[in-house]
C-alpha cells in the first residue's frame, strides 16, 4: 500500500511500476479481504465487527487507490492533490482499524499484551 501510493504521488508517476505494484497490492488486499470473511463468518461476533469494518476501510482505500491509478495512466492531473489526501486519510483509517481488530483479536483469545 505504501509502495503504490508513492509510486502514484511521484511527480511523474511511472505507469509500469504503478501497475505493478498495484496488482500486487490487489492481490495481498483480496487475501486479507478472504481471511476476514472468515472471521466474519466464524469468530466471536466483538472480533467479527472488527474485521468487517477492516474489510470496509481497506475497499475505501483501494478505491481511491484505483482511482489514483486510473488518472495517472490517462495523464490526469486535476483530481490528484485531493486523492492524495482523501489516500492519506484512508489509509489512517484503515491503519486505525486494523489495530482495534488487533486488540478485539488479542481480547478474544485472552492475551492482553
Amino acid at each position: 500500500m505504501d509502495a503504490v501510493l508513492a509510486a502514484l504521488r511521484a511527480d511523474h508517476p511511472d505507469r509500469a511500476v504503478v501497475d505493478e505494484l498495484t496488482d500486487r497490492f490487489v492481490a495481498l488486499a483480496r487475501e486479507v479481504h478472504r481471511c476476514c470473511e472468515v472471521v466474519i463468518l466464524e469468530g466471536p461476533a466483538s472480533v467479527a465487527a472488527v474485521a468487517e469494518r477492516v474489510t470496509n476501510a481497506s475497499a475505501d482505500l483501494s478505491y481511491v487507490m484505483r482511482r489514483m491509478a486510473e488518472d495517472a495512466r490517462a495523464g490526469d492531473t486535476t483530481r490528484r492533490s485531493a486523492d492524495s489526501a482523501l489516500a492519506t486519510e484512508r489509509e489512517r483509517a484503515l491503519y486505525d482499524t486494523v489495530k482495534e481488530f488487533r486488540l478485539a483479536a488479542r481480547a478474544a483469545i485472552g492475551r492482553t499484551a
